[in-house]
């Protein structure tokens, strides 16, 4: 076979491994809180309200993010139907888009065998797959970012100006892309590993200061879809609150995000595996390879190292903010993998013994999950939280037969760690990744709608129920569940968004509540309110609109 059809031969391969991994069952869960909720009800609003320039919840301004991730949302949304399928596709794609992307870029710089091994190491690592099954903003973005990146290293390596030129064009729109996707996060990323790597150059220039302007100018141009063309329509204050939440972010911690400094390094050693594992000896790769390989690997390293510092730095903190590094560690990782099967680095056994023991922790938690779950009994005297505590009082539907996702992938880690002592590496390698990656397929069609009925499902069916009902519905908690399950549409009442005003206003139709139980006592004091039922950890109040406020 020869290497034009090999190439095409892998590239179908992963289109594939995309469609099977990514696609299916997308819609078997609900949404869940924040993010995934937040996101998909403002793709929903602008359907609704028909405002695409705005950002909103509860049809009021919502200046937290941009809106191109939205507009993505909305569109899958008119192919598919406002639901949790719809709002997870996007993700699915550009999982599928970020696999062939890391392919084509490993067999650019290396070889067809080192684009495969960093497509599999992304397919088959935990919170980089997770992520494709999501409905998140992160994996857009930061493969628009990473794509920036890319070609602001593409514009190294040659001399033909008009070349260069279009790389740095190509990588300001896709870091105006980022920009649109998420916010500036993008170009102080891009601005940070370009000054680190110049640093690393000993302060030998790279680019030029024209080059510098036409990537500037691509992103301007790109970003100006919307942050120009709002502020046109409707004035700077829409934006200028956006910026002002943004700097926030960045010098103060979010309410429930603040974390330790060192809070990365562990989400990503653990959240990576096994590619985490795997790249550990790339972090001081050797000199050898091409010029090309060595500055590409240089990039990498100064990616890996500018995100960690700079989000461990800053005062909020959450597992999304590091993500942009499954980009380093799955490269780093096909890396020592690649040099191991070529036989440039000797594979060592307490790699083989880190990945055995960490691996079957993970296998037997997996395993155990079904069995604590039977037998929750065990653990409501450990836990503190009310709240928590009669979530888990849920009849949930284990089986004992569950238990056998961690046994199997457990079974699948000990072959791959034989084959890997018995230098059989393709066949170690390939066990190692495909057994994750179907692993996380398992676990997500079995377990997480499961996991849901422990977290809202109950208030997502009691809102489902409100829908063809001529009445309000809100949540006495912080959650965009009550918006999205409940499909509210624009106009109405222009109070209806004020809860004080349900509570205790002149209401002119039924308003009905959903309380976390740890709060309800104050709720149960009012005389308006009268008590429907509480179960699971949640209790449900009514208010007719006879009842008068005392």
């Amino acid at each position: 076979m020869n290497e034009e059809r090999k190439d095409l031969l892998f590239q179908l391969l992963i289109v594939c491994a995309g469609l099977f991994f990514f696609v299916p069952f997308l819609g078997r869960a609900h949404l869940f809180d924040w993010d995934e909720i937040n996101f998909a009800e403002a793709a929903r609003e602008m359907m609704v309200s028909h405002n695409f320039l705005q950002v909103q919840i509860n049809f009021q301004p919502f200046w937290e993010k941009p809106p191109l991730f939205f507009w993505l949302q909305a569109a899958s949304m008119t192919l598919f139907g406002v639901n949790e399928f719809a709002a997870r596709f996007v993700n699915a794609l550009c999982g599928m888009a970020t696999l062939l992307v890391v392919y084509r870029i490993g067999r650019n710089i290396f070889d067809g065998r080192f684009g495969l091994l960093w497509a599999g190491a992304f397919l088959g690592s935990f919170m980089p797959h997770l992520f494709f099954k999501s409905g998140i903003i992160d994996p857009v973005f930061n493969l628009f970012t990473f794509l920036g990146i890319y070609f602001v290293f593409k514009s190294e390596k040659t001399d033909l100006r008009p070349a260069r030129a279009g790389s740095l064009a190509l990588a300001g729109a896709f870091l105006g892309l980022a920009t649109l996707t998420k916010g500036p996060a993008a170009i102080v990323v891009a601005v940070l590993c370009a000054c680190a790597y110049w640093a690393m150059r000993r302060f030998r220039p790279y680019v030029s200061v024209k080059g510098v302007a036409v990537c500037a100018a691509a992103a301007a141009c790109v970003s100006l879809l919307w942050y120009g063309a709002e502020t046109l329509a409707h004035g700077p204050w829409f934006v200028t609150e956006f910026v002002k939440y943004q700097a926030k972010l960045f010098s103060s911690g979010e309410a429930g995000h603040g974390r330790p400094f060192w809070f990365h390094f562990v989400v990503l050693l653990f959240g990576c595996f096994p590619a985490s594992f795997l790249a550990i000896r790339s972090f001081l790769p050797g000199k050898t390879g091409s010029d090309e390989q060595q500055r590409f690997t240089r990039w990498m390293l100064v990616v890996f190292w500018v995100v960690l510092v700079l989000f461990s730095i800053v005062k909020t903190k959450t597992v999304l903010y590091s993500s942009l590094c499954y980009f380093p560690i799955t490269f780093l990782a096909a890396y020592h993998m690649h040099a191991v099967m070529s036989g440039k680095l000797v594979w060592k056994r307490w790699l083989t013994v880190s990945l055995a023991v960490f691996g079957l922790l993970v296998a037997l938690a997996i395993m155990a999950f079904p069995l604590v779950m039977m037998h929750t009994s065990w653990l409501i005297p450990l836990v503190t939280d009310r709240f928590a505590r009669d979530c888990l009082t849920y009849p949930g539907r284990w089986h004992y037969a569950e238990m056998l996702v961690g046994a199997g992938y457990g079974a699948a880690l000990v072959a791959a760690a034989v084959l890997l002592e018995k230098k059989w590496f393709t066949a170690g390698f390939g066990v190692l990744i495909v057994s994750t990656a179907f692993c996380l397929q398992i676990a997500a069609i079995v377990f997480v709608p499961k996991m849901e009925y422990y977290t809202d499902a109950g208030p997502i069916d009691f809102y489902r129920g409100m829908q063809e009902k001529n009445v309000y519905a809100r949540s006495l908690f912080k959650t965009y569940a009550d918006l999205f399950y409940l499909k509210k549409k624009p106009g109405g009442n222009p109070n209806d968004y004020d809860v004080n005003w349900l509570l205790n206003g002149p209401i002119d139709k039924p308003a009905y509540f959903v309380c976390r139980i740890d709060k309800a006592e104050g709720y149960r004091k009012m005389p308006q309110l009268r008590e429907l039922k509480a179960e699971y950890g949640y209790v449900y109040f009514v208010r007719e609109t006879g009842k008068a406020v005392p």
